[in-house]
């Protein structure tokens, strides 16, 4: 039986004294982990680890295994979209799905033979691919696939190891996942019946009998009935749906049906929040995790049908999973202040076993706050504050409203959130992301609050929002901009035609908005458009077209006719269009290259008036200076040492730059000379904020690059000499650490320039 836990408030464990400001390339290494699964024997904790190889340029993932003896290590370590890692009933295999290290076509099952130590191999082969599969007590694998012929969704059974495959049964192509039973002789399976998106309410359990290959339906409730989880004994099916399924903001709760069919219990009737996911021991008690407010944490079906609550605090987790008695519990574990990581819960308490995102540690991060706010109707509203990393008590400072997420959805109290608000706070912006009516979190009431006036109250609540963060005296009013992705874009821009109070704004389009209708519980509200109502937007605005998979349900045309509608009437806005096509969709350098998009414009018209300049510029672009010249670093090399010359600690930085006159000062006669002093105007300042004086010139002598140590001597370019011809090419060398961090060139009268650096290998 599970043991009856106490409600626990765990501090977070001593970390190490935040250093530096965190950076984008930071912020996107972190270890992002899922997937957590407990071996049948409880000896080992499988789960899935991804994060961006920056030096790749792609995004890696791969199955860790932590056992008590040797705490986590990786066993399979680089292969790409790894997920459902899943232990064999004897514990010998370790199942996941994936497209292997070299990114081919199809997912397909892989197997870790634990018993045996050795590398993972291919298992299935499914022309089709692997969209979901389970293990059958009889060592086999039961596997979801598409048909190639027909796009019908399809059951195989794989024999392992050999992978040997056996159609099962196919014909439906709404199949969304499967469980097989714990005798392995049924899969239940959820299904919308036609596989068409637009049926996302549709979906209804059904069981497959393996012996005679009949089907027959389990559930047929309107609303989605999806997740579902055999009981141990394989009597009854818990699964998910929402409470009222007219509502698509309505929470999600759990129910239990009996497997030989009859009526769904609820079984969460009194608990008046939003299941997350569940799991269940063989030998315990149902457990499932659930949003309280901006944090999720651990509750307990018992016995006589009583929800007893098992965690609480200012932490979050996901990713459950728990030893066949229930005693012990796994799940990875976040907060504002700690980056993910794995955690054990017994009845003593939490207890870190990971330490993957150390790093996190040495970042000077914002603080980051839960705040509470009243809308006009005596609603209460709550949201996260973050403010600046420098902030001083007594100043104000611009703040960016971060507006996503969708009926349903809300924004948790973690560091690596959504909007990545620490990015912006490292930058001087405080940042509100606000959990308007519609969110999920707060009850049912709460949650389907927003069908009445959909794209009207919340509004509302996130400008009580800014009004109560400037009543703190944190933000500036005169200095406010808005923000969002998805459905966050349509609110962002739907604000705009409300009020006039923000100076910038930025909407990207990159995944699906809600629907709007009576499928969605909302009153239909056409002239709720902000294409229709784009005399209204005088905010400048940024329009970014980034659309993902779910394309279909938003197309590319919405914000191109949003762009469109603005620049007829000559408002200031501009667009960007993301292809997926490139060679950089989706990689570490798209989300690099998006992030200063966003950043830019904000300082552009948060901090610089409007100018068209940067706080600092990037390698590869010109940085403006003095008396019309311009700079540019061209490359930017950690070395380890030149012909043998070595640093006493660290290593070297080259920096290649080149300075010349801008082509239209020269154009327009604006163009002066140049002049310049390394010795006083030249400098690197590292990511502690130190300064750093160049350690020598980098030249080649008989055809070996050599490092000339000393300051070169102070140049002047008299205005006669300064032509469309003039240019001068350098190459500096400058002593840096070991560590990763972002560093600035400094040169006396030219914009600086923010230069990334790896960490030493």
């Amino acid at each position: 039986m599970l043991l009856t836990f106490l409600l626990l408030l765990i501090s977070t464990q001593a970390t190490q004294a935040p250093q530096t400001p965190v950076t984008v390339e930071e912020y996107l290494g972190l270890k992002q982990l899922s997937g957590v699964q407990v071996s049948p024997h409880g000896g080992s904790v499988a789960f899935t680890v991804a994060g961006a190889a920056l030096e790749e340029n792609e995004y890696l993932t791969g199955i860790y295994v932590w056992r008590p003896a040797t705490g986590a290590r990786p066993a399979a370590p680089r292969f790409t979209d790894v997920r459902a890692a899943r232990w064999s009933y004897d514990g010998d295999w370790l199942a996941f799905v994936s497209r292997g290290p070299a990114a081919q076509a199809a997912p397909q099952i892989w197997l870790l033979p634990f018993f045996a130590g050795e590398p993972a191999f291919q298992l299935s082969n499914l022309p089709g691919g692997v969209l979901d599969y389970g293990w059958a007590p009889d060592g086999s694998i039961y596997a979801l696939s598409v048909s190639t012929e027909t796009s019908a969704r399809e059951i195989w059974q794989v024999l392992v190891p050999g992978g040997t495959a056996e159609l099962i049964w196919g014909g439906d192509p709404g199949i969304r996942e499967l469980a097989v039973s714990p005798d392995g002789q049924a899969i239940v399976y959820s299904t919308n019946g036609s596989g068409n998106a637009e049926d996302y309410l549709n979906y209804d359990l059904r069981i497959l009998e393996i012996g005679t290959r009949d089907t027959r339906r389990l559930t047929s409730r309107p609303g989605p009935d999806v997740a579902p989880l055999w009981s141990p004994d394989g009597s009854a099916i818990v699964f998910q749906a929402p409470q009222n399924s007219r509502y698509i903001g309505s929470q999600t709760e759990l129910l239990s049906v009996p497997a030989n069919g009859g009526t769904p219990r609820l079984l969460t009737d009194a608990f008046d929040r939003s299941v997350v996911e569940h799991c269940w021991p063989r030998d315990g008690d149902l457990l499932f995790t659930a949003a309280l407010g901006t944090n999720t944490h651990l509750f307990a079906v018992r016995e006589n049908g009583a929800v007893e609550a098992i965690t609480r605090g200012d932490f979050s987790l996901r990713a459950l999973a728990a030893t066949a008695a229930g005693e012990t519990i796994y799940a990875v574990r976040e907060s504002a202040v700690e980056a993910a990581e794995l955690w054990r819960i017994v009845e003593g308490g939490l207890e870190r076993l990971t330490d993957l995102n150390a790093g996190a540690g040495g970042w000077a991060l914002g603080r980051q706050q839960v705040i509470q706010w009243r809308a006009p109707d005596g609603l209460n509203i709550e949201g996260l504050l973050v403010y600046p990393a420098d902030f001083e008590e007594g100043r104000r400072y611009p703040l960016l409203v971060n507006v996503g997420g969708g009926p349903g959805s809300r924004v948790r109290d973690v560091l690596a959130g959504p909007g990545r608000p620490q990015l912006f706070a490292a930058q001087g912006y405080a940042v509100l992301v606000p959990n308007p009516r519609g969110s999920s979190g707060y009850g049912e009431g709460f949650a389907t609050a927003r069908r009445i006036d959909f794209a009207g109250g919340d509004v509302v609540d996130l400008n009580a929002g800014v009004d109560a963060v400037v009543e703190m005296g944190i933000a500036d009013a005169g200095r406010l901009a808005i923000y969002g992705s998805g459905h966050g874009a349509e609110l962002a821009t739907w604000t705009l035609t409300r009020t006039p109070r923000f100076g910038a704004a930025i909407a990207i389009f990159d995944a699906a908005g809600s629907p709007v209708g009576a499928a969605a519980g909302a009153v239909p509200t056409p002239d709720r458009s902000a294409t229709a109502n784009a005399a209204n937007i005088d905010t400048p605005l940024l329009i970014i077209n980034a659309p993902d998979d779910l394309e279909a349900l938003v197309p590319r045309t919405q914000p191109r006719e949003l762009y469109r509608a603005l620049a007829d009437i000559e408002r200031h806005v501009e667009y960007v269009e993301l292809s997926a096509a490139d060679e950089d969709a989706g990689t570490p350098r798209q989300q690099i290259e998006l992030f200063f998009r966003q950043l830019r414009w904000f300082d552009r018209h948060l901090k610089l008036g409007g100018a068209d300049l940067f706080v600092f510029y990037l390698p590869g672009e010109w940085a403006p200076g003095p008396s019309g010249w311009e700079l540019q670093v061209e490359t930017a090399t950690p070395r380890p040492d030149y012909t043998g010359m070595r640093p006493d600690s660290g290593r070297y930085l080259e920096l290649a730059l080149t300075l010349r006159p801008a082509n239209s000062a020269v154009r327009n006669r604006t163009a002066r000379g140049l002049s310049l002093d390394p010795a006083t105007g030249l400098s690197l300042l590292l990511p502690d904020g130190t300064l750093r004086r160049l350690t020598g010139t980098v030249t080649e002598v008989f055809g070996r690059e050599t490092l000339i140590l000393g300051m070169p001597g102070p140049f002047s370019i008299p205005t006669s000499q300064v032509d469309g011809a003039t240019s001068m090419a350098y190459r500096l060398a400058f002593e840096i650490p070991d560590g990763a961090g972002a560093y600035r060139l400094l040169v006396e009268g030219f914009g600086p320039v923010r230069i990334w650096v790896p960490a030493a290998d």
